[in-house]
């Protein structure tokens, strides 16, 4: 809506209040010097005169941007459709999470990938130095990003989204993965798995730790050892497929697979069709992440609250912005998923 020639000034001898009053209406912020009374009142009178402040004015004055970015790694150009449909679904359910807190509260949120040019070129420099952005909601950052380290030092209000770097001095909110794949390996065993392979989840990234610290610490716990874990990481369809041609090729005997993630599980899952094994008659398989695909196999897997990540993310940063930097760790407990690709031996305790 244009100022259509109507001043701030003009407002304020229209509503009978001082100029201040009117900055104060307009800010959005509560004070104890305006009664939500004579601001409801103000408001009305910028409506009825057509008049909405000049943003870059607001912005000089209030020193802010009313603006959040979202920084996000770029999604890989699969061979799987699939793949890359899920990966933007769980991107897409944790940026709705932080819209619906940000946009409460008047503030846009800017969806920036985290390119190779946009980094080598220090755009995301450009964007904080430039006070284009008031703070950064960061979504899957992997340990070797270095951009990640220029943000940090520049000290801008930052908050972690299921990822985590140790001695990072910011908030962070993950989902508890240890435990999804703790527990997942723990229904193996109870259905009297003992030779387990790994498909590897990557371990450049705090998730990938934490998923295959889950496996490894259960195994343990039941005094037990991995019957192989794949030489390569990663996630994905293709990988999955890979990685369990290298068990096939390398494992002398297993009976469960647990993998990095539910892609790769599918991923898996095909490749063992290929030797004429069937799951979970001959293996059986679980993932993670909790992807439903229809059909009569559903994997035994877990899922993330994607939403509620991203929704309390932003509710941290906004703090941060605010003033108040406390560093908070918050870890969200996953939801297990139940299958049919767990099969019973005839040996279960």
């Amino acid at each position: 809506m244009k100022n259509s020639g109507v001043s701030m000034r003009q407002i304020a001898a229209k509503a009978g209040v001082s100029i201040a009053s009117v900055s104060r209406a307009l800010s959005g912020k509560d004070t104890a010097f305006l009664s939500d009374t004579l601001r409801n009142h103000i408001i009305e009178v910028c409506r009825e005169l057509k008049y909405h402040p000049n943003e870059h004015t607001r912005r000089m004055f209030t020193h802010r941007a009313n603006t959040v970015a979202m920084f996000f790694p770029p999604f890989s150009k699969a061979d799987n459709d699939i793949q890359e449909n899920f990966t933007y679904v769980k991107f897409s359910n944790c940026m709705m999470g932080a819209r619906f807190t940000l946009a409460e509260k008047g503030i846009d949120l800017l969806l920036v990938e985290t390119s190779t040019t946009f980094t080598n070129d220090k755009r995301h420099l450009n964007m904080v130095r430039g006070k284009i952005i008031d703070g950064i909601l960061l979504w899957g950052a992997l340990d070797d990003d270095e951009y990640v380290n220029d943000l940090l030092d520049e000290n801008i209000p930052l908050v972690m989204l299921q990822c985590v770097r140790e001695g990072c001095k910011c908030s962070n909110v993950i989902s508890d993965d240890f435990t999804g794949t703790y527990n997942l390996t723990r229904e193996l065993l109870k259905a009297g798995h003992r030779q387990i392979a790994i498909i590897s989840p990557k371990q450049a990234s705090s998730i990938g730790r934490d998923r295959m610290k889950g496996v490894v610490n259960a195994l343990s716990d039941a005094g037990l050892e991995a019957a192989y874990i794949t030489r390569q990481s990663g996630y994905g369809y293709q990988f999955g497929g890979q990685a369990t041609a290298e068990i096939i090729e390398q494992c002398k005997s297993f009976s469960a697979i647990i993998s990095s993630n539910d892609l790769a599980a599918w991923g898996c899952i095909d490749e063992l069709k290929k030797h004429n094994l069937q799951v979970p008659r001959d293996i059986s398989v679980v993932g993670g992440d909790g992807l439903k695909i229809p059909g009569e196999l559903q994997l035994n897997s877990f899922s993330s609250p994607v939403y509620e990540i991203g929704k309390r993310g932003a509710e941290l940063l906004m703090k941060q912005i605010d003033g108040d930097h406390p560093i908070e760790n918050i870890s969200f407990p996953v939801t297990p998923v139940t299958g049919n690709t767990i099969k019973p031996l005839l040996n279960t305790p």
